[in-house]
């Protein structure tokens, strides 16, 4: 399977990004699925690109012509207020195009399941797998948490609340817990999933190494700033509210941040069979390791001007 060629969708994006060059390394045939092939031609001339659009069931069709596998990272979490039909009705075309071309294998990244209340975005994730694994193609779907990286919308809600404010405000949805993982790790996940043995469809859970809270994170976070963190415990700030102080803090699109926010409200751990199990070797990456590499990583990327904004505010904490 080494030589197995893969459409990689989602290929420009945070995921797609850390995950093709992995294939590559692994010696996969690569194909980035993105709707402008012409400017990501530009950004990386040397890999290949086709057009795919998830609403144009043609170009769907066209794409898995020629392609043994997939590996499915897309969501329409953009402000849409029908995005989770969108997402249904994507993950139906894919599924009946996958069938036609005869595709080997289907790798989606969804998310894991939480324990309580699911949210309108959780559900969306959930139904999307059910739905490819409706189809005869197998389907390994992988279930995670917050994905830590330079590029991850829920780990830059967390990098600039933990940056920008000198006090924290504490509400208790931060105590739920959840299982964050390194982006490395699920590139490693992904590329195992396209190569593991698999008689049918498979869903395994993709936790990291560490169970913890939101307040965890967000300390944990703030201290390889350099931060000292102060908080105050505010019980009855809910989540929709939250959201709206989110928006002012941080550079989180308002809609995706609202959605993220709500997926908190419970815990989200692995209850289903895990990747790991059968990864014996592997060895994940830990939360303050993630932590730092996605710390870097942003640093090369902010603009002085943020670096300005986050400097007085941290002089401030300092010196009240």
């Amino acid at each position: 399977m080494s030589k197995m060629r893969v459409l990689l969708t989602g290929a420009t994006g945070f995921v797609g990004t850390h995950v093709h060059p992995l294939l590559l390394q692994r010696s996969f045939e690569v194909v980035g699925g993105t709707r402008h092939p012409e400017k990501a031609r530009a950004h990386a001339p040397d890999k290949e690109f086709c057009h795919i659009d998830f609403e144009d069931a043609a170009s769907v069709d066209r794409a898995l012509e020629n392609v043994d596998a997939l590996v499915y990272l897309v969501h329409s979490m953009t402000g849409n207020p029908r995005y989770d039909r969108i997402e249904k009705k994507n993950a139906e075309t894919v599924r009946d195009a996958a069938e036609k071309r005869g595709l080997q294998r289907i790798v989606y990244l969804g998310g894991m399941r939480p324990r309580g209340k699911v949210s309108r975005h959780l559900q969306s994730r959930l139904e999307t797998g059910r739905v490819l694994r409706t189809g005869p193609t197998p389907v390994v779907e992988l279930r995670a948490t917050m994905i830590i990286g330079s590029g991850s919308e829920s780990f830059r809600i967390v990098r600039d609340l933990a940056a920008r404010l000198p006090w924290m405000l504490l509400p208790s949805w931060l105590k739920s817990v959840s299982e964050p993982i390194a982006i490395r790790d699920v590139g490693e996940a992904i590329v195992h999933a396209l190569e593991m043995p698999v008689a049918g469809s498979r869903v395994l859970d993709l936790p990291g190494p560490e169970r913890l809270s939101g307040k965890e994170m967000l300390f944990r976070t703030a201290r390889q700033l350099g931060q000292q963190p102060r908080s105050i415990d505010v019980p009855f700030v809910t989540p929709g509210l939250s959201s709206h102080w989110i928006r002012l803090v941080t550079r989180a699109n308002p809609a995706v941040a609202k959605e993220l926010v709500e997926g908190l409200r419970s815990d989200i751990v692995a209850e289903n069979e895990t990747i790991w199990k059968d990864m014996p070797g592997y060895e994940r990456t830990s939360f303050d390791s993630a932590v730092a590499r996605a710390l870097r990583d942003e640093e090369e990327k902010l603009p002085p001007t943020t670096k300005l904004v986050e400097n007085v505010l941290h002089r401030l904490a300092e010196h009240p």
